[in-house]
């Protein structure tokens, strides 16, 4: 039976002193972990119910995801990636790795968690094993700011998503030869305003569906339409659907498929409105949303596939000054 949104149940809530930027539960789902606009990492014990802050970052942590042997890698605007062993009775840090020259704007694991990619402002997409940070591999610079990136499950190709104006594109590369093998242009997500000569819009997350075969594109459509996302064909670059929240002049943030029904689930907002809505498997049906206090900016599955975290940003009219953490329960 397919997800319910109006069903959902609060499951806990948990406020941070820091507008927040990314979320993540650790494989065993008793930590959750979250980054922003800050050098600590919050780690939320939820089993005890006790928040402390960890250090090792020295800039905004942008991202976080759970890969293989416990861990939590978190990624920072400095380009410092840590990985979190999370196994014990807290998150310590198993390594710490200078990935990067310049601000990581992803981060992505492998669907079997034994690897993970980053990629920058400066168009770096590397790649790295995620037990002890070394390098697996690295695609040729893009020549814009890479905002998404994703390891597909056939551990053959590496999808970026880049931020050129006007035109920004999902590239499809062959990981052991870097070679560009897919091109998508995604003009619809460009908010560019020739009289300012800034882009406003482009993709501002990028995910693949389990099998691989769909390509998520996450924005807003134009300057200042819908927040939604876009769904691709990886293999043809064919466009399957759109997805248009009601929500005008907000972004879509992130995007997850919940395995228990096959559902896509998008997270975004603007200023001081946010949603986390629900999307039919199948034929994109807008099947509804959980109103959110503020824009959720990021958003995890717990391992049990029955709860959701979702980190947003809160704050009088247009600036966030500080953040949530809202745990949501879908039966059981």
């Amino acid at each position: 039976m397919p997800i319910d949104p109006k069903k959902a149940t609060p499951a806990g809530e948990f406020p941070v002193a820091t507008p927040l930027l990314s979320v993540a539960f650790d494989a065993s789902g008793r930590f959750l972990l979250a980054g922003g606009r800050d050098h600590g990492l919050v780690a939320v014990d939820l089993g005890a119910q006790k928040v402390e802050t960890l250090a090792g970052h020295d800039s905004w942590i942008g991202n976080l995801a759970r890969a293989e042997g416990g861990l939590v890698i978190s990624a920072d605007y400095a380009g410092r990636v840590i990985a979190w062993d999370c196994a014990g009775s807290q998150p310590e840090v198993r390594w710490t790795l200078e990935a990067h020259p310049a601000t990581i704007y992803a981060l992505a694991v492998s669907p079997d968690g034994k690897s993970f990619a980053t990629a920058d402002r400066d168009g770096l997409v590397r790649v790295w094993h995620s037990n002890d940070g070394t390098p697996a591999g690295e695609l040729p610079r893009i020549a814009h700011p890479a905002y998404g990136v994703a390891l597909h499950p056939d551990g053959k190709r590496v999808v970026t998503a880049d931020r050129q104006p006007q035109k920004p594109r999902l590239l499809v590369h062959d990981l052991a030869s870097g070679r560009e093998l897919l091109a998508i242009e995604v003009a619809q997500l460009s908010g560019y305003r020739r009289v300012e000569d800034i882009e406003w819009g482009g993709i501002r997350a990028m995910i693949l569906s389990p099998d691989g075969g769909q390509i998520v594109a996450c924005g807003r459509k134009g300057y200042d339409g819908t927040g939604g996302a876009i769904v691709f064909d990886t293999t043809t670059g064919k466009e399957i659907r759109q997805l248009a929240s009601p929500l005008k002049g907000g972004f879509c943030y992130g995007a997850r498929f919940f395995p228990q029904d096959g559902s896509l689930l998008t997270v975004g907002g603007d200023l001081g409105k946010g949603e986390l809505r629900f999307w039919g498997a199948t034929d994109g049906t807008d099947r509804g949303a959980i109103e959110i206090a503020g824009p959720g900016m990021a958003f995890d599955l717990h391992p049990d596939g029955r709860q959701v975290a979702v980190a947003m940003n809160v704050g009088k009219g247009s600036y966030p000054d500080s953040g949530r953490i809202a745990l949501y329960r879908f039966g059981g």
